[in-house]
């Protein structure tokens, strides 16, 4: 199983510190900076709960899934004591099984939608921790952006502390860390919900009764992944080799897990495996020591 995936960062040759700016230079620059930085750990913060509990609601509705998929695949051979002989019971229940499997497929899809959005938000905001300053018309007042127009200022205020100790360069590490983590966990909580959803699939229909790594999962994927640096089905956004030769091995012999295999997809969606909550924890408490905001 995969422990860690590298995202891109802002791009792929970082600026250099620009030189020391003159000190005005660098009181100008720090205000802005000191708003931008807190603004941007706000969004990350918020795009970080908003992830864990899509997490944890996709969680709940993957688990609603298996079971109505279990119920209804063992229902041939469930014994359903005095109601056994009522005309047409098993066809009946097994109909609004598969209606309750549709249901939660959907809405399981809808938390990973969810969660591909925080992402996003995860990777916009580490990525405009930077403060560049901005030609204005005249020339006169000073104004920054997150926009480089100046190949010559990295926006860091020449490595300068924002607040007190931390650089922008330690808040972009801190926040890279954070990023990594998510698209991690991605990756495997899509490979789940692409496990999940093909099982949905009724045996003996005409259509395809399973998904490929490549295919997108809802509208619009593709290019959300492609906007933070990952492509479903590019190389970019690799699969390790025994998971591809499991999938594929899955899919040509038409296997369909079993209720064990199901229980552990679940457990490893619940267990957020390549989310390490308590440094997460510890991030945020650095930065908001830091910056002396709460941002809960």
């Amino acid at each position: 199983m995969e422990t860690s995936a590298a995202t891109p960062t802002r791009s792929p040759h970082p600026p250099a510190a620009s030189p020391s700016p003159s000190p005005s230079s660098l009181r100008l620059w720090r205000s802005a900076a000191l708003r931008n930085v807190r603004n941007q750990w706000s969004h990350l913060h918020a795009a970080k709960e908003q992830w864990l509990d899509a997490a944890a609601d996709g969680r709940s509705r993957a688990a609603e899934l298996v079971n109505a998929h279990i119920s209804r695949r063992d229902m041939p051979a469930t014994d359903l004591g005095v109601l056994k002989d009522m005309p047409g019971i098993r066809d009946k229940a097994s109909s609004k099984l598969a209606r309750k499997e549709e249901q939660c497929r959907d809405m399981l899809l809808s938390c990973y939608k969810t969660m591909v959005h925080a992402l996003c938000r995860l990777v916009k905001a580490s990525r405009s921790m930077r403060c560049f300053s901005k030609v204005s018309p005249n020339g006169s007042v000073a104004q920054f952006s997150e926009r480089q127009d100046d190949l010559n200022d990295s926006g860091d205020g020449g490595g300068a502390p924002v607040f007190k100790w931390f650089s922008i360069l330690e808040f972009e590490s801190l926040a890279q860390e954070l990023v990594e983590m998510f698209v991690s966990d991605l990756k495997l909580k899509r490979l789940l919900v692409l496990e999940l959803i093909s099982i949905t699939f009724k045996e003996g229909t005409e259509h395809q009764t399973s998904l490929d790594w490549g295919d997108e999962l809802y509208d619009g994927e593709t290019n959300e992944l492609q906007s933070i640096g990952l492509q479903s089905g590019d190389e970019t956004c690799p699969l390790p080799e025994n998971w591809c030769a499991d999938i594929s091995g899955n899919q040509r012999l038409g296997n369909h897990p079993s209720h064990e295999v199901l229980q552990v997809y679940l457990t490893a969606w619940l267990a957020n495996v390549n989310i390490n909550k308590s440094r997460i924890d510890e991030i945020f408490e650095l930065v908001e020591e830091e910056m002396k905001v709460k941002l809960s």
